[in-house]
C-alpha cells in the first residue's frame, strides 16, 4: 500500500508539472475558442539572440497570424536579447493602435 501511496505522489506531482508546462505555452492557447487572445502583438527578436532561436517568436508571430491577429514581427540586425532599444519606434506603434480607434 505504500508504494501505491508513493506512485500516486509521483504522479500529482508530474500531473502538475504537465499542466504548468502546458500553461506556459501560449501556441496552445491562440485560437482555441477558449482563451482571450489580443488583436495586436509586436514581437522583436534580436538576430543575435543567444537566448531563444528566431524560429520560437516566428512561429508564434505566424501561428498569431493565421489565427487574425494583428502582428508586427521584426528581426533587428546585430542585436541580442536585450530589447529597449526601439522604444520611440514602439510608442509610435502603440499610439497608431490607441489613435485608430
Amino acid at each position: 500500500m505504500a508504494g501505491e501511496k508513493r506512485l500516486t505522489a509521483i504522479f500529482c506531482r508530474l500531473n502538475a508539472a504537465s499542466e504548468t508546462i502546458k500553461l506556459m505555452n501560449p501556441m496552445n492557447f491562440i485560437g482555441n475558442g477558449k482563451a482571450v487572445t489580443a488583436k495586436h502583438f509586436r514581437i522583436r527578436h534580436g538576430a543575435i539572440d543567444r537566448d531563444t532561436a528566431l524560429a520560437i517568436p516566428a512561429i508564434l508571430a505566424l501561428k498569431l497570424q493565421n489565427s487574425g491577429v494583428d502582428v508586427n514581427f521584426y528581426s533587428p540586425w546585430n542585436r541580442g536579447h536585450a530589447g529597449d532599444y526601439d522604444l520611440p519606434e514602439l510608442f509610435n506603434w502603440i499610439d497608431s493602435i490607441c489613435k485608430a480607434k
